[in-house]
């Protein structure tokens, strides 16, 4: 009898649970339009992402296709409301206090950095941008420019070669960016190269985050458990520790030796930060240990997987269009800074001359128009409130897709914006919207790393067409 009863219970608890998910995954009808969604995997499955059939930017192009500029779209078990106009952009940076970073944003990145700048919110967000921000402002980065050029030419010299067939430039452009920023972040040669410890600890890492962060939250503490028994992941996190602790501790070293020396890099301005009673109801109170090592994590984890994907696009567009590399080298040439054999004969790149380089700036920001660093962005409404006669609930999770709005033809009109055209840049879309093309994102969640990451690119690029390669 007690035997009838639980399995009559367990029937209706299961039957209980699919009515649920099926009211929950039903469209509503004042729902935006959209692809039906599976239970748990939302539009995961059906548009392609998960069995990795298309690329996430090129399904939210096609479901604007299909729907038009407000559709939804389920990450897994949220709904998100996805708005790809200009003027929706603009609404939702510009209310922070309606719209705030969403967890979707870096879903399951805090079971691998909690206290990172990319998940916090409120008043622990701007304590950590008060250490953060003044460090990577381009007046003290600039002051690493000629560090930047050195790595670029270690780069050049080690993996660049007349007439090679490269074959694995992805993981030589990843240590490039991780070795600059070894050096400007925190004032250490990283020496990284294809099997340094530190770069397969890298790749480890990432891999984890990468598989771990598209699942729905269901699947929390299976990660956790996975996590936490997984050899290769402990061994990847204990050389991270170990790396972290060896830079603070040097630091620290350094800074006892030289009292009231103010910060000149990030790892210093870390370190006079130290405050284990640091909390959010002093803006001012510094960081923990803990979240110094998770910004250190973080500060590699960027380097790593940030800017290597844009350097490859610029190498493939630059091989796909030769006339465009022609027009760089004349514009080096007529600035007299074209390499030949003599590198010593030519003047050092300077911020000056790097900013006289009006051409190249607009080849890096068409690479970055068609490639760039965030594709989207996420919002999560604090708040009920309305965007476009769309009523959002608060809670819900809000979609701009930056890679439509960069390629849309309402907002770039000198050539087809699917196009690769740098002089797009000094014609009629010189002037163009400022949130037309936003490749690190927008508002008060920009990346705080732009600056570094631009003048790190646009170095790397003109030397690399300084020296005259192909």
């Amino acid at each position: 009898m007690e035997l009838i009863i639980v399995a009559t219970l367990f029937v209706i608890v299961i039957t209980l649970i699919y009515i649920y998910l099926k009211r929950a995954y039903s469209p509503s009808p004042g729902d935006l339009p959209g692809v039906k969604p599976h239970i748990f995997f939302g539009n995961l499955i059906n548009s392609g992402i998960w069995t990795g059939e298309s690329a996430f930017h090129q399904v939210l192009l096609d479901y604007q296709h299909h729907f038009g500029d407000k559709f939804q779209y389920w990450l897994g078990s949220h709904r998100c409301l996805v708005f790809c106009r200009i003027e929706h952009a603009q609404t939702i940076f510009a209310d922070r206090y309606t719209f705030d970073n969403s967890p979707l944003n870096n879903s399951n990145f805090d079971l691998f950095c909690p206290n990172s700048l990319l998940l916090l919110t409120g008043a622990k967000w701007k304590r950590h941008m008060r250490i953060l921000l003044p460090m990577l402002k381009l007046a003290k980065i600039i002051g690493h420019l000629e560090t930047i050029v050195q790595c670029a030419d270690r780069f050049i010299d080690q993996n660049l070669h007349s007439g090679q067939i490269h074959r694995d430039l992805l993981s030589c452009c990843e240590s490039l960016t991780m070795n600059v920023i070894g050096f400007v972040a925190f004032g250490c040669d990283f020496d990284i190269h294809a099997n340094s410890q530190i770069k397969k600890a890298v790749h480890d890492f990432e891999s984890y985050v990468r598989w771990l962060s598209p699942l729905p939250w269901i699947f929390r503490w299976l990660g956790k458990i996975y996590l936490k028994y997984n050899w290769k992941y402990q061994r990847a996190s204990r050389l991270f520790h170990g790396l972290a602790q060896k830079l603070v501790e040097e630091e620290q070293n350094k800074q006892s030796e030289m009292e009231n020396e103010p910060p000149k890099n990030l790892i210093a301005a870390l370190v006079s930060s130290l405050n284990e009673e640091a909390n959010d109801e002093q803006v001012s109170s510094g960081l923990t240990s803990a979240e110094i090592f998770d910004e250190i994590l973080t500060m590699i984890l960027f380097g790593y997987e940030g800017m290597p994907p844009a350097l490859l696009w610029f190498i493939f567009f630059a091989s796909k269009n030769p006339q465009v590399q022609q027009k760089m080298k004349e514009e080096l040439r007529e600035h007299h800074l074209l390499m030949t054999n003599n590198l010593k004969c030519v003047p050092p790149l300077t911020a000056n001359n790097l900013s006289s380089l009006t051409y190249c700036e607009c080849v890096i920001k068409e690479v970055l128009r068609l490639a760039p660093v965030i594709e989207y962005t996420i919002r999560i409404a604090t708040c009920d409130t309305i965007v476009d006669d769309v009523k959002i609930h608060r809670g819900q999770n809000v979609f701009i897709p930056l890679h439509n709005i960069n390629t849309d033809a309402r907002y770039w009109h000198h050539a087809d914006p699917q196009q690769f055209v740098p002089e797009r840049f000094l014609a009629e879309d010189k002037n163009h919207h400022p949130l037309a093309m936003i490749p690190f994102g927008g508002g008060h969640r920009a990346c705080v790393g732009e600056k570094l990451a631009w003048l790190q690119l646009k170095t790397i690029i003109v030397r690399m067409m300084q020296r005259g390669l192909n």
